[in-house]
């Protein structure tokens, strides 16, 4: 089974435990890619572009998981290219190697010649995202010139999830940007409506931003998250370039058992 649907299937069988009441609903699909900036001007930029995203898949392997990873190409400034990956800090290394390989091919195949790039990809319990920049530096930059917005299938009968939402997240973005280099992650969980609902949420940035960049990134995406809080939506997620911030009814999911490489699909 791939991995996807083992965790798909954990996630709903959690949802079941827990005794949410769910109510189905209906979410459009939407292009998990940005691509912008026109065709390379030469081979030897596509060459660096495919060679940076490559260097990325190798320090995930070789060095130490923090959930961020950034590379750039050699020769002309007009001819490099940046790139750098980012996903969750609450799972196993091998999930997150897993999401940027299947990120890698889907941006390749979707941004094949354009000068920058974005592409994100989602599991139940994780999301990555993988960009690229010809031309131009994006390490330590806020860049949040692109946005992906997921919200569940399901929604949760209370009238109280944005006002709790908001509570939360106005002190876990501030939490998160006063990180260090290595990490800008924050969590928490919270029961509301007396207890009949358990609310999970976690927000983090790209480390390499200040703190003010951070701050900024993650106002930004707790304004976005409130299309789903208002419907109310049982889970939700948003991520940019920079920083994500996600929501859930069951508890973030921390895999406890080795990552199995073949599972990757």
């Amino acid at each position: 089974m791939e991995m996807k649907s083992i965790i798909l299937f954990l996630f709903i069988l959690q949802a079941i435990i827990n005794g949410v009441n769910l109510v189905i609903a209906q979410s459009p699909k939407i292009d998990r890619h940005v691509c912008r900036g026109g065709d390379f001007r030469s081979n030897t930029i596509q060459k660096n572009r495919d060679s940076a995203l490559d260097k990325l898949m190798v320090l995930i392997k070789n060095s130490s998981y923090n959930g961020f990873y950034h590379t750039q190409s050699t020769g002309k400034p007009e001819e490099q290219v940046s790139a750098s990956f980012f996903c969750a800090l609450n799972v196993v290394k091998g999930l997150c190697e897993c999401c940027l390989k299947n990120v890698v091919q889907y941006i390749r195949k979707n941004c094949p010649k354009q000068q920058e790039g974005v592409a994100w990809d989602f599991y139940p319990y994780l999301q990555c995202m993988v960009r690229y920049s010809t031309g131009r530096k994006i390490f330590s930059v806020l860049d949040d010139w692109a946005w992906y917005r997921s919200g569940s299938d399901l929604s949760v009968s209370t009238v109280n999830l944005a006002k709790t939402m908001d509570s939360m997240l106005n002190k876990l973005k501030v939490k998160a940007a006063g990180g260090d280099a290595l990490r800008k992650y924050a969590s928490d969980s919270i029961h509301y409506d007396e207890d009949e609902h358990a609310l999970y949420v976690d927000v983090q940035c790209t480390p390499d931003l200040k703190k003010e960049d951070c701050l900024k990134c993650l106002t930004k995406g707790s304004n976005e998250i409130r299309s789903f809080t208002k419907k109310p939506l049982f889970s939700g997620r948003v991520i940019s370039t920079n920083c994500y911030v996600r929501y859930k009814h069951t508890s973030i999911f921390k895999a406890s058992i080795d990552f199995d490489p073949q599972a990757c699909g």
